[in-house]
């Protein structure tokens, strides 16, 4: 499936052929024809297949919230396991990127690869809490 689609130009009031929904959400006709396999509602099972906006939306929806990995305030999410992890020895470093933000960094506990997570400022007591923080340069 597409990683990435657009459904801000979906219509909810609509109904889409393959190519018109392919368009719209800028993905391939190939994937959209995937999106019905994987449980896409279309109208009927006759040619040309129709699929109305509300029903495409909803499988979008779905779709996105299905991807998300909600992660709690001490873990980061390692781009080399593909999962939340909690940082090596619970230790991090803070990087301030601007006076109310900046990144948070620390070794992945499995892979030992650097992590990062962008946390506000106001943040920063609650991580440390369950982390040990060292901050870096100050802005």
């Amino acid at each position: 499936m597409s990683k990435r689609f657009r459904t801000r130009g979906i219509k909810s009031n609509k109904a889409y052929q393959v190519d018109e929904l392919a368009d719209v959400a800028g993905v391939s006709i190939l994937t959209v024809r995937n999106w019905i396999r994987a449980g896409m509602a279309q109208i009927d099972d006759q040619r040309p297949t129709m699929i109305l906006g509300f029903q495409a939306l909803n499988f979008l929806v779905a779709h996105k919230a299905k991807a998300k990995r909600p992660m709690a305030m001490h873990e980061f999410y390692c781009m080399r396991c593909k999962a939340p992890r909690s940082p090596l020895g619970g230790l991090a470093d803070f990087d301030p990127s601007t006076p109310t933000s900046g990144r948070l960094k620390a070794l992945c506990s499995v892979c030992e690869c650097v992590c990062n997570r962008n946390i506000s400022a106001k943040d920063l007591p609650e991580v440390s809490k369950t982390l040990d923080v060292e901050i870096r340069g100050t802005r």
